[in-house]
């Protein structure tokens, strides 16, 4: 209808032409209206809202507002009254357990804590005393609130509590009868507690941001003190039944719900892993039973399981601070982590100084080295036992352990044997007079006679005939081992000693000497003793390993009372050895030529005076005196001797050094003798 080249104006809605040229720009920079900035609700909660009373409160704060904004909005929400807030207070917000330091509010928030702290506040711990029929004024008070802040443990903080009641209460101190009876909690903050271990540290609970320390007593018949892990935990809740005696299902719920799952610095409860079946409770050393006789104010021990105790110990660390020293690691630990009840074994004797960790090695080393049923104590004789290393190693060693044990038990039934399968590890037990016997677990047949592998085939008869020279030279083998080797008289292994000496440890962990037989043991000193027979050897002259004989001559030596005896560097200047002193002490006497009988060789040269060639160094080597640098000592009688060749001036070694030496090594071996 158009022919082309036709140009048409744009039209508008109404089909006339637009007047307006067409903006091009996809952009237009305009300046941000500040009454439409992206604003936020934040709720606002007082930590010390149970003395202050001022409810929680949401502002709308704007995306470019600093705290300070914020503290001056939550002032005029309390303008007046017991909550207002006044200007010259200092408001400290705090998120997510920490302080705010700086001014700026935490983005994406919808949550604040805060506290005011009045004009004089330094925000340091409060104490409030609550007890009904007794006082505690403020100066004992403010002596509390001392300790707290030294980070003394609250079993301490209960002892000074009771001593200051006794004493400002001397006509009402028969109320107060042990410190346990005394309570102590925390109020404010993010949580509100009874602080219920005597081994806490009282000022850790600033890590709940808690500055109020609440305390009052209880009868002396309303309380319980449950120990376990080396501390003591103290139950001021009512758990006695109708009776009047411990209920331990109330105990056990305590237990798990305020301590074993409470201690968390991130004050979240973790109660899933506990079950009241895995607490068990004892009471000198019989188990607590529902129908127990047991009186408030009683210790009960409790335990659980391993896996409990490591979570819990991790949990509760925060809180326990270290005051014992291991004395393998000499590493400072938590009474958590040494063995329970200070005792590595029931029939240790003392006090364990090694820490769990470390016994858990100690064992682990220990089964590479001798049986399972031989480990020991660290610091005892004594045997450890399958309580104790399910106590101390860890789950692997553990296992191994556990898989030793059950192998040697089922092994001591004469009806039961082992598949002799190596790719299975079942064992069944065999019925009497059955000779074949299929294994459950791979299915294979057995010959109980013979201890082989079914002889498929042949009977029993058959194959005994077939391999009897087999049998026979399995016999000579053994009588040969027997003459060649002796039993340990601990556990009758036969044992083959081809070299070292006749002190003889067993991988049962016995010792004995091997000409005897008689056992070895360790005196009052430490040292090894042996009760060697008559026609042993060693009977009238023991080996230097006995008795601490190798440390005789260092023992009873004594020091000289002149000056060449003290340390190099206290001396005026350098001193002579005087002529036929020895400055080695022999672990063993050596049989020495006597002084005038000749000596084979060259004659020794004439002694010349110190003084006259000042450059030479004497020393006694076998009686024989003689310098070692020169050339001609030792040498061939029938070759001339050789002519010293000069050395430079400035490689000539000085005599001061090498008596320095000397001295230096016959101080540190005098030291050595008296630290001995």
């Amino acid at each position: 209808m158009f022919s082309q080249g036709w140009l048409f104006a744009s039209t508008n809605r109404y089909t006339e032409p637009s007047q307006h040229p067409r903006d091009r720009r996809t952009h237009r920079s305009a300046r941000r209206d500040p009454s439409q900035e992206r604003r936020r609700k934040i709720e606002l909660i007082d930590l010390d809202d149970i003395f202050t009373e001022r409810d929680p409160v949401r502002i709308v704060v704007k995306e470019s507002w600093q705290l300070h904004q914020v503290a001056t909005s939550l002032r005029r929400r309390f303008p007046e009254g017991a909550q207002e807030i006044p200007e010259d207070a200092e408001v400290q917000f705090f998120f997510n357990f920490k302080r705010l330091h700086g001014d700026d509010v935490p983005k994406d928030t919808r949550l604040l804590f805060y506290r005011v702290l009045r004009k004089g506040d330094d925000g340091s711990f409060r104490v409030i005393w609550r007890g009904a029929n007794i006082k505690l004024r403020k100066p004992e008070r403010e002596t509390v609130a001392r300790e707290v802040a030294a980070g003394k443990s609250i079993g301490s903080i209960r002892e000074t509590v009771a001593n200051l009641l006794r004493d400002t209460n001397k006509s009402k101190e028969d109320l107060v009868q042990n410190s346990n009876q005394i309570v102590v909690e925390t109020e404010g903050g993010l949580k509100q507690r009874s602080l219920e271990g005597n081994s806490w540290e009282a000022r850790k609970v600033a890590a709940w941001l808690c500055r109020y320390i609440i305390i009052t007593i209880k009868p002396a018949d309303k309380y319980f003190v449950l120990q376990g892990f080396n501390e003591q935990y103290v139950c001021h809740e009512a758990c006695i039944n109708q009776r009047g005696y411990a209920d331990t299902t109330k105990l056990k719920n305590w237990l798990k719900n305020d301590v074993l799952a409470a201690v968390y610095a991130d004050n979240k409860p973790r109660r899933r892993h506990i079950n009241l079946e895995d607490i068990r409770l004892t009471y000198r050393g019989r188990t607590v039973t529902k129908n127990n006789h047991i009186r408030p104010g009683a210790i009960i021990d409790f335990d659980v399981p391993r896996s409990i105790e490591d979570k819990f110990i991790r949990g509760e660390s925060w809180l326990v601070p270290p005051t014992e020293t291991c004395m393998v690691c000499s590493d400072e630990k938590r009474v958590s982590e040494m063995p329970n009840r200070k005792r590595i074994t029931a029939a240790c004797e003392h006090d364990a100084t090694t820490c769990k960790e470390c016994v858990g090695l100690w064992i682990a080393s220990s089964m590479e080295r001798t049986a399972w049923d031989r480990l020991k104590c660290p610091e005892c004789p004594q045997l450890l036992k399958y309580e104790d290393v399910r106590a101390f190693a860890s789950r692997e060693i553990f296992d191994r352990y556990d898989m030793l044990a059950t192998k040697a038990l089922l092994s001591s039934i004469p009806e039961f044997m082992w598949c002799l399968n190596p790719g299975c590890e079942s064992g069944q037990i065999h019925p009497a007079g059955c000779s074949k016997v299929r294994c459950q677990g791979c299915k294979r047949n057995l010959c109980i006679r013979h201890g082989v592998p079914w002889h498929k085939g042949e009977t029993c008869d058959e194959y005994e005939k077939r391999t009897r020279r087999q049998r026979k030279n399995d016999e000579a083998s053994e009588k040969h081992i027997k003459e060649m080797s002796k039993p340990c008289p601990g556990c009758n292994r036969n044992i083959h000693k081809y070299t070292g000496c006749d002190h003889v440890t067993c991988i049962c962990g016995h010792e004995w000497c091997w000409l005897c037989l008689e056992p070895y043991y360790k005196d009052e000193r430490d040292f090894l003793q042996c009760q060697h027979t008559r026609e042993c050897q060693y009977h009238d002259n023991p080996p230097n390993y006995e008795g601490g004989r190798a440390f005789m001559p260092f023992m009873n030596a004594q020091r000289a009372p002149n000056a060449r005896f003290a340390p190099p560097f206290q001396r005026a200047g350098p001193q002579r050895r005087e002529q036929g002193q020895n400055v080695l002490f022999p672990i063993r006497p050596r049989n020495r030529m006597p002084e005038d009988q000749p000596v084979p060789g060259p004659a020794p040269a004439p002694r010349i005076e110190d003084d006259e060639v000042p450059n030479r160094v004497w020393a006694r080597r076998g009686a024989v005196d003689g310098n070692p640098f020169d050339p001609a000592a030792g040498a061939n009688p029938g070759r001339p001797p050789l002519q010293p060749r000069a050395r430079p001036p400035n490689r000539r070694m000085d005599p001061r050094v090498f008596e320095f030496m000397n001295d230096a090594m016959r101080t540190h071996l005098l030291d050595m003798m008296e630290r001995r």
